[in-house]
């Protein structure tokens, strides 16, 4: 998906809903679709088809952002406050205010990864891809970024505060670590986050599969993380190599196309 579609939709979300803090309006989007059976089915409270042919895009709402967008647009408003969450894929996150388009913060993540270090991809540079979750119980948007470290790719899984980016302790989980000390093979170079991460009673799931073109070590991995003991790591992997979970909903094979 194009980086302007993304943002258009941003946009057209930003001007709908109230969520709550005790629980979420259906106009809240927490996670891929925004519900856990991904149905993406959006109720937008007084949206009707009168109104729908009265929409303009707001003159006076112009983030500024760079980068290339391949997460969906996540949405939560605080008390008192509103901001949506913008992942770009180079290794930044952005929350940007609802009403204003302002920046609300920013936070690097570490150096993303130049597509030439790679064995085979599309994505260039390589940071986060796969769609976030945002959980409300502790305030906290849970993602993958691929970072180049000193001893080349890694995958690391970050907690961030929704109210001022900082990182909740524990994290980030370094995934090659967390499952190299359970004796599964995890290769960081060969594998890509793509598909959208998911909440479930306290547990965190990532998935995990190859880059385009599948080349390398890669197997479909989902790696689940206990949000309150960040070190308990659990993981599931395919026996061949070339398996994979790419898109939830959509394809469940090798790496394939991009959505």
């Amino acid at each position: 998906m194009k980086r302007s579609t993304l943002i258009l939709l941003a946009g057209a979300l930003l001007g709908t809903g109230t969520p709550s803090r005790a629980g979420p309006a259906p106009q809240s989007i927490l996670s891929y679709h925004g519900h856990p059976d991904r149905n993406g089915n959006f109720v937008v409270a007084g949206l009707t088809w009168d109104r729908a042919r009265s929409l303009r895009l707001d003159k006076d709402f112009r983030p500024r952002i760079a980068g290339h967008v391949y997460a969906q647009p996540l949405y939560w408003r605080a008390p008192g406050s509103s901001a949506a969450i913008l992942l770009l894929e180079d290794k930044v996150v952005y929350p940007i205010d609802a009403g204003t388009g302002n920046e609300v913060w920013k936070r690097s993540l570490g150096k993303s990864v130049a597509r030439s270090s790679l064995t085979c991809g599309n994505i260039d540079p390589l940071g986060v891809t796969g769609t976030p979750v945002i959980d409300e119980t502790t305030e906290a948007i849970y993602l993958d970024a691929a970072v180049d470290s000193p001893s080349g790719l890694r995958h690391l899984v970050f907690a961030l505060s929704l109210t001022d980016g900082s990182l909740l302790p524990g994290w980030p989980v370094d995934i090659a670590d967390a499952l190299k000390a359970q004796g599964q093979d995890f290769v960081p170079r060969d594998q890509n986050q793509r598909g959208a991460l998911a909440i479930l009673q306290g547990t965190l799931y990532v998935p995990f599969g190859g880059h385009y073109g599948d080349c390398g070590q890669y197997h479909g991995f989902v790696v689940s993380i206990s949000l309150a003991e960040p070190r308990t790591v659990r993981s599931w992997a395919t026996r061949g190599r070339g398996g994979g979970i790419w898109v939830p909903g959509k394809k469940i094979g090798n790496a394939g196309a991009e959505p």
